[in-house]
This record gives C-alpha cells, structure tokens and sequence, in this order.
C-alpha cells in the first residue's frame, strides 16, 4: 500500500528522519525510487567484485547501520507522510545490503542483475508471507517485508547456484 502524499517535498526540509528513511533522498526520486534504491545501494559489489571481503564488510555494516536507524527513521517518516509510502527506501537498503553480504552478486554481473532483480520481483510482488508483513502499518513492518525478500531472494540464487554447478558436472561428466 502506497500512502505518498502528492505535494512535493524539498530535500533541504526532510530532517534528519526524512534523509535517513529516504536514504539521502534516493525515495524522493519520482519514478521507481526502491529499484533505484536497490540499484545504487549494489553498485559497490559491481564495481569492486576482485574486493568483495571488503565490499561485503561493508554490506554488513550497512546492515547493522539501517537496521538500527529503521525504526527512529521509519516511525517519524510514517507521522508525516502515511504507513508505507514510497519515499521510505531504508527498507529496500537494507534487504538488498543483507543480499550483498552473500558471495553471489560477485560470481559474475549476470548474478548481480539477478541478486538486484530477484529481490526487486520479490518486494514489488510480494508473494507469501510479504504479502501478510505488507498488511500491516506499523514501522518493523515496512522493514520486514524487505527483509524476507531479501531471505527469499538467498534462497533462490543459492538454488541457482546449485543448479548451475550440477548441469556443469552433468556437461564436464558427458565429455570425459
């Protein structure tokens, strides 16, 4: 449920909440402000996959860091513009640095368009249980549903991934 209010908000007056549940003002963007969220936020694991212990250092302390200004940010950001409206993109930040923890977005850019695609099917459908998170208003809430996407979007690349390296043997096998 989107609640975003029409008028237009100036970055210079979101506040402190309102730059933290915006990331920065990454939500104000108007077109797709979670997918751009999503995106900005992995760039890192594209650009530097030959670093990735660091990179993914630094994902897990995104993790620590959003997770912990969630609910300061996201309850103050409800006040003004409603439960679960677009703006807020600290959601998305954090399920998709919790991706980037995992080693597959660095196996190759194909796995990072898929860890961001995945996980941006998953929060944009929000199959069962997101859908019953979703429902609900309050500020762990708008967190959480993210949170399993990001679990369920693991899930499905680890998957992939064992899939992928038992059609490699199953091929390597057929040619000895």
């Amino acid at each position: 449920m989107d609640n975003t209010l029409t008028e237009p908000v100036r970055w210079s007056r979101l506040g402190l909440a309102g730059h933290l549940s915006t990331v920065g003002g990454i939500g104000l963007l108007p077109l797709a402000p979670g997918t751009w969220c999503s995106v900005i936020v992995a760039i890192p694991a594209l650009i530097f996959p030959l670093s990735q212990d660091v990179v993914r250092l630094g994902y897990m302390i995104s993790v620590v860091v959003f997770a912990a200004l969630s609910k300061y940010a996201v309850e103050r950001s409800q006040h003004r513009w409603g439960s679960d409206p677009s703006r807020i993109v600290i959601d998305e930040a954090l399920g998709m640095s919790m991706i980037l923890i995992l080693p597959y977005a660095y196996l190759g850019w194909w796995w990072w368009v898929g860890s961001v695609a995945l996980f941006r099917l998953f929060d944009i459908r929000k199959p069962w249980p997101m859908n019953v998170i979703n429902a609900r208003t309050e500020w762990w809430a708008v967190m959480a549903d993210d949170v399993v996407a990001a679990l369920i979007t693991a899930l499905v690349l680890h998957l992939g991934l064992i899939g992928q390296t038992v059609l490699a043997t199953i091929i390597l096998g057929m040619r000895s």
